[in-house]
Order: C-alpha cells, then sequence, then structure tokens
C-alpha cells in the first residue's frame, strides 16, 4: 500500500523572514567551523579583539556597565588584553535583575529586535536578558558533537532549507518547557521549525513516552531527569527507544549516574555546559577527561576568595564572558553560581583548548564546617560515587554539626539483599568516609528512603543541599 504525501512549495511553508533568517545563519555556520578550527594562538588574538570589541559597546550603549565602571575607574582602553579583564568589576545576577529591562539593553536595539530568555528561577532568584539575533543565530550554529574531534556529526544540515524543515533531523529537548526557555528560542526565530521540546516537570513514564514516540537521535536533558528516567525504565522493564547521543546538561553529572545511564542506554554520553544567559560554555570530548571550554566563543574565570583566579586544580567561582551577544553583553558575569576546577594536565584527544576537570555545583549546595570553612559539594559526592545500587542521595546539612543523608537504593533485582542501615558494612564505610572528610564534630545520619522531593516548581531535587546560613 502506498500513501501520497503533498506537500507545499518550499517558499510557502518557511516564508521569506524564515529563510532570510536561513541564509544568516548558513554564514555563521561556517563562521563557527572555522572558528573553531583556530590553533590556540589565533584564539588569544581572536579573543582580544573580540574582548576589546564588546567592551567598548557595553561602555557606550548599556547603562548598567557605563556606571559600573565609571564608579570603579575603568575605561575600554584599559582593557588591552584578556588578562585585563580582572580590572572590570564582576556583574551579578541581581545586577541585571534590577537594571532590566533598559538598563541592560543596549541603545543600538529596541526589545522588538530582540529575544528575552530566562532562567527557570529554581534557586529563587530568576533572570532575563536580551539576544539579538546574529547571537541567537551563531548559538544555533554551535554543533558541540562534530566540534568535538571524533564524534559522528549529529544534527548537522546541508542549509537553510533543512534547518528550517527539520527533515532529518531528529532533536528532541526534555527541558523547563517555558515561553522563555533557551530551548524554545529556534521556535522563536523560526516559526515553521519542527522542534521538539518535552516539559521536565512531566512524570519519567511521560518522558520515557515521548522517548519512544520522538525516537530521537540526539536527547538533551537534565542529569536529575535521566537519572529518573534510568530509574523508571530498569523498574518497570520498559523498552525505550535508543538515541545515538545523549547530552547532559544543566547539573552535575556526577560517576553513579554515568553507571546508571550506560547500564540503560547504549547512546554516548557527553556532559555539556552551559547557561541561559551565556548559551553553550564547554562540552566533553570522547576521552571523558573534562570538559573542553570554547575559547573562541566565551572567556571564563574560575576566581577565589580573593578574587583572583585560581590554580589549575583549585576550585574556583565561575566568572564568565560572552564574546558576542551584543543586545545584552555579558561581561564578567558571575551569576551562574557556578563552581568548578581547571584540568591540571593536557587532554588525552589531543586538542589545545583550556579545559575544565568538573563542575562542582554551587555554593548554595555547600556545606559549612563547624568553623565556618566551605566545603564545596564534590568532596561529599565523591564518597558515594562507589557505593553499590545507589540510585539518589541527598546530603542534608540540618545544622553546623548535623548531616543527614538520604539514599535510595535501586530497584533491580540484584540490589534486594543491599542495605545503606548504619550500623551494617555499607553504612559504616559511608559513615567513615564522610567522618573523615567533615571531622569528628559533625555527626553523620543516613535514612534510607523510597524517594527524594524535587525543589517546588522545579524538575530537580538538591544532591546537597544545606539548612545553614553561609553569610
Amino acid at each position: 500500500m502506498s500513501v501520497e504525501v503533498r506537500t507545499r512549495p518550499f517558499r510557502e511553508r518557511v516564508g521569506l523572514t524564515d529563510l532570510l533568517r536561513g541564509i544568516r545563519y548558513g554564514k555563521h555556520r561556517r563562521r563557527v567551523r572555522r572558528l573553531a578550527a583556530m590553533t590556540p594562538e589565533e584564539t588569544e588574538q581572536f579573543q582580544i579583539e573580540r574582548l576589546r570589541d564588546i567592551v567598548t559597546h557595553a561602555y557606550e550603549n548599556v547603562e548598567l556597565y557605563q556606571r559600573l565602571w565609571r564608579r570603579a575607574g575603568v575605561r575600554p582602553q584599559d582593557i588591552r588584553t584578556p588578562a585585563d579583564i580582572e580590572k572590570l568589576p564582576i556583574v551579578t545576577k541581581e545586577d541585571f535583575r534590577q537594571s532590566f529591562p533598559d538598563g541592560i539593553l543596549s541603545r543600538e536595539y529596541s526589545s522588538r529586535q530582540c529575544y528575552i530568555v530566562g532562567t527557570s528561577g529554581s534557586t529563587g532568584t530568576p533572570v532575563r536578558v536580551f539576544l539579538d539575533l546574529d547571537k541567537a543565530l551563531f548559538d544555533f550554529s554551535v554543533n558541540l558533537p562534530q566540534i568535538m574531534a571524533g564524534r559522528r556529526p549529529i544534527t548537522v544540515v546541508s542549509g537553510a532549507k533543512d534547518f528550517l524543515l527539520r527533515t532529518n533531523i531528529r532533536h528532541l529537548f526534555i527541558v523547563v518547557d517555558e515561553a522563555r526557555a533557551y530551548e524554545s528560542l529556534q521556535s522563536r526565530v523560526f516559526p515553521s521549525m519542527k522542534h521538539a521540546v518535552v516539559n521536565s516537570l512531566l512524570s519519567p513514564q511521560e518522558h520515557i513516552e515521548a522517548i519512544n514516540r520522538k525516537r530521537p537521535e540526539l536527547l538533551m536533558t537534565y542529569p536529575s531527569v535521566l537519572r529518573n528516567i534510568c530509574m523508571a525504565v530498569r523498574a518497570s522493564g520498559t523498552a525505550v527507544h535508543q538515541p545515538d547521543l545523549i547530552m547532559a546538561a544543566g547539573e552535575v553529572l556526577d560517576e553513579p549516574l554515568r553507571k546508571l545511564i550506560g547500564r540503560t542506554f547504549s547512546a554516548e554520553l557527553m556532559n555539556v555546559y552551559g547557561s541561559t544567559e551565556a548559551g553553550f560554555l564547554a562540552a566533553e570530548c570522547p576521552e571523558h577527561c573534562g570538559l573542553h571550554l570554547l575559547a573562541w566563543k566565551v572567556l571564563v574565570e574560575l576566581l577565589g576568595d580573593d578574587g583572583k583566579e585560581v590554580a589549575p586544580g583549585r576550585t574556583g567561582r565561575v566568572v564568565v564572558t560572552d564574546l558576542f551577544n551584543r543586545a545584552t553583553p555579558i561581561i564578567r558575569y558571575a551569576g551562574l553560581g557556578d563552581y568548578a576546577s581547571r584540568a591540571v594536565e593536557p587532554c588525552r584527544c589531543g586538542r589545545a583548548s583550556p579545559m575544565l576537570a568538573r563542575i562542582d555545583g554551587r555554593r548554595v549546595d555547600s556545606i559549612v564546617r563547624p568553623d565556618g570553612r566551605i566545603l564545596h559539594p564534590y568532596h561529599l559526592t565523591l564518597a558515594l560515587e562507589d557505593v553499590p545500587h545507589l540510585a539518589k542521595f541527598q546530603i542534608r546539612q540540618e545544622r553546623h554539626d548535623y548531616i543527614r543523608v538520604l539514599l535510595v537504593k535501586d530497584v533491580v533485582a540484584e540490589a534486594a539483599d543491599v542495605s545503606f542501615a548504619q550500623d551494617g558494612e555499607l553504612g559504616k564505610t559511608i559513615v567513615e568516609r564522610f567522618s573523615r572528610i567533615l571531622g569528628p564534630q559533625v555527626t553523620v545520619e543516613l535514612n534510607t528512603v523510597t524517594d527524594i522531593p524535587v525543589r517546588p516548581g522545579s524538575h530537580k531535587y538538591a544532591t546537597v543541599l544545606s539548612l545553614v546560613c553561609t553569610d
């Protein structure tokens, strides 16, 4: 039996605006390929040129930066190299919130010319920024699987027509499905684009149904969503479509979750790091040694408590500068709230680009020792990485001297006899590890639970949660 498929002409389906933007998109794709292929020396020179340009533009056109930089006594001509960027004051999420909209929008643009993207506010502080059209098209052109050498290109398109009609491209994003979510931006720029976004607040079973219905080649979502999908698949025995590539973004991807995903999906797993405010910042190469920074797109600083760059291997606060957005320039922005560390050794893949060894998480999720010192979450989550059949956990600091660890056991048959009881073999091992990290002044209690509640209005639960004030 044959089925006749009638389609409208290309121009009728996409419209002139979509077609013209598709042509501009093609130019950005070619530019991204050239940028990604630059040598370290060429990248550094490009950084200098872009940084000078974006700093001058922000000073002349954006009220927030004019005010902050004049107060600090800094002028654009003072910024001649990437190292000079430390002369500029740090910009916070609160600065953006208080200055929105007119104070963060460049005078070269009207709000009608731009796209607003915003964070979900799951940490209690939502923020919105403006993106100009060229910034949006440039970000669409950043094909991470293709840029990270060694991977089969995913979602590579031959031109504007394929990009707009999505005839041969299979994406599925399971993310916060809001009107201003970054992942919904493509359908706003190109109204005729076929774009699959599923709300992350749906149940794991609904996510599995969407995966099986859409049969994506590329699945992109949060690690916590992947964890719940994997647990639901393993508990129910439901068959799930196998994508070619899974990209995990937006949260810390720990080793236990990597193993759980590997037992559920045959897909290659890529850890990516990005933000709503600046787009993609870094991506993992096939060697899984860390995340390579997109140094031709962003500058990333890792700052210690003294405001200076930390040494490789040490944890610092992430401060990002976007080299491309002119509608709302992102310059020395600390609003991501993340902590990370640079790799000490070069990557085995041979790429010379700078690399993050790991993303440690947020300060708000850090532990406060009884002496007032901050302990970053990575130190504690690392102690649970090799615990067998541990599906989920939450480390809760309820007092300076008391930590409760919630543990969720895997649902597979071979985990039936596993116990996380405090007086059991595994329980004693966990408590001993925590005691070595936290010291004898802190009491650690283990509780086995059936699940861990998510934050209100969010898809995620906190892996490390401190109820102790850090200020």
